[in-house]
């Protein structure tokens, strides 16, 4: 039973957490940033630290690691991830927090569309309304961001979000039969390993004060290792729909965060585009937990 007088609050609270921690990633991120330290050695300290937190737990649990074609299955996933956490850390060169994390919020309905169009899930009307008011509130939301000289933090936010959308897709079959630590141990280290190669092969860079550092243990330990655990934990009790409408809580942290501590500003047409945006993902999250529901009834 999802739902019992012992773990009802338990599941919100935990997506919550989970919220709060990616939401808080853009803050630490600039934080790490004005400290010296680049993109690449930035994802490569965030991941192999939130990797090396996961690994006593793993251990403690004597977890078996996954195997064969599906261990293959998620080192491509990890890569995959490592990709997404670029273009949206690079993003937040070019252009706001809020913005890139509003932009990147559109992978749910992205999820949506890529899964019609390959055969995986349906297209009906409620997707088509969640489409159409996303692609309004992208109007909107990018109008100004467009002639103010940040095309390529536009970009990078929209890969980010087309990327993550193709992970979530392709998690679904090679994650399936797995733990999900475990899968998120092989996810978060393949990532880490490959932004430490590439971080050597460029220029490796370290935080030049213990500011710095905070912010990287904060991106690991919070942002990272505690925010998928607790997402995890949490989507076992509340279900995927619930969850997803919890996570909307993440840009709305993610934007203010960044009017409180790093001076930015949103504009009531920006405002109006988000909410159509968020508003899109919300109700598409609540039709298809109405339609759960009633096939099994």
């Amino acid at each position: 039973m999802i739902f019992s007088r012992r773990n009802r609050w338990l599941g919100p609270a935990m997506i919550v957490v989970s919220a709060l921690g990616f939401g808080s990633m853009a803050l630490f991120a600039h934080i790490a940033y004005a400290d010296r330290v680049n993109t690449l050695s930035l994802l490569a300290w965030r991941f192999i630290l939130a990797s090396g937190v996961m690994t006593p737990l793993l251990l403690a649990r004597r977890m078996p690691l996954p195997r064969g074609r599906t261990l293959f299955g998620l080192i491509c996933l990890g890569a995959i991830y490592a990709a997404v956490a670029w273009a949206y850390f690079a993003a937040l060169h070019f252009a706001s927090s809020g913005m890139v994390a509003l932009l990147v919020y559109t992978y749910p309905v992205v999820v949506t569309i890529l899964g019609a169009a390959l055969g995986l899930d349906r297209f009906g009307r409620a997707e088509l309304c969640a489409l159409l008011a996303c692609g309004a509130g992208l109007a909107l939301l990018l109008g100004h961001s467009v002639h103010s000289g940040s095309p390529l933090g536009i970009v990078l936010a929209l890969l980010a979000g087309l990327l993550y959308a193709v992970y979530i897709l392709a998690s679904s079959r090679f994650s399936r039969n797995v733990d999900p630590l475990g899968a998120s141990w092989v996810v978060l280290t393949t990532a880490g390993i490959m932004h430490a190669l590439c971080a050597c092969a460029t220029d490796p860079s370290w935080p030049a004060s213990a500011q710095g550092w905070a912010a990287l243990i904060a991106l690991s330990v919070f942002c990272s290792a505690l925010a998928v655990a607790a997402f995890l934990v949490g989507l076992r009790h509340v279900g995927p729909t619930m969850a997803s409408v919890l996570s909307t809580l993440e840009p709305v942290v993610t934007v203010t965060l960044g009017i409180g501590f790093l001076g930015e500003s949103l504009g009531l047409t920006s405002l109006a585009g988000s909410l159509m945006v968020l508003g899109a993902v919300i109700g598409l999250a609540l039709s298809r937990g109405r339609a759960t529901v009633a096939q099994a009834a």
